[in-house]
């Protein structure tokens, strides 16, 4: 009986650990197909239901509908884009209703669940794209990260970092003598240096 217990509330814990937002969280994650596979194969796919996110390229309102265009990324376990220099494209969200452009902002990242839309050709600057739809039921926009500063700490003494590394005359090795030059005539009437 202990057994089973702490197996269940290890369960709990993983689950609580990996949770989406409500807005994106769904009852089946097994049923999700991926970026990849509609790209691969979009007319087996279309209706089925998806999960993708990215970062907002552009953000189009009409009369009662947004349609934004991602930068795709896969997601964190806990449904948010893991952002790198790496891609598998984009693809469009359709979101009922609209979307403030100033808030959702290019560059920020949103996660969307859905299902999955007939395809749709667009342009990139003069290059012909083939976006993959996905027809939102929910999204969710992530707040902005922190910039991360990467520290370290110096352990070594203090007399070591300021008096080694410190320029002159702080460096109790070294010690500036300077160069004599003594000159004294002989009785030669030559000039004799030491």
């Amino acid at each position: 009986m202990l057994r089973i217990a702490s197996l269940t509330l290890g369960a709990l814990l993983l689950a609580g650990c990996s949770s989406f937002p409500d807005s994106i969280a769904t009852d089946n994650e097994d049923a999700l197909v991926s970026y990849s596979q509609v790209k691969n194969n979009t007319s087996a796919t279309v209706g089925q239901s998806a999960r993708w996110g990215g970062i907002i390229a552009d953000v189009r309102n009409d009369e009662g509908f947004t349609v934004i265009e991602m930068v795709h990324f896969p997601l964190k376990s806990w449904g948010r884009p893991f952002v790198s220099d790496d891609t598998d494209g984009r693809f469009l969200a359709v979101i009922n209703g609209f979307v403030d452009p100033q808030v959702y902002k290019q560059g920020r990242s949103l996660t969307v669940l859905g299902k999955v839309g007939k395809t749709q050709e667009g342009k990139i600057d003069e290059y012909t794209y083939v976006y993959p739809v996905i027809e939102a039921t929910g999204y969710h926009l992530w707040p902005k990260e922190a910039e991360r500063v990467d520290t370290g700490i110096d352990y070594s003494p203090l007399w070591f970092r300021h008096n080694f590394y410190a320029p002159y005359p702080y460096r109790p090795y070294y010690y500036p003598y300077p160069t004599r030059v003594r000159v004294h005539d002989d009785n030669s009437g030559g000039k004799n240096k030491q």
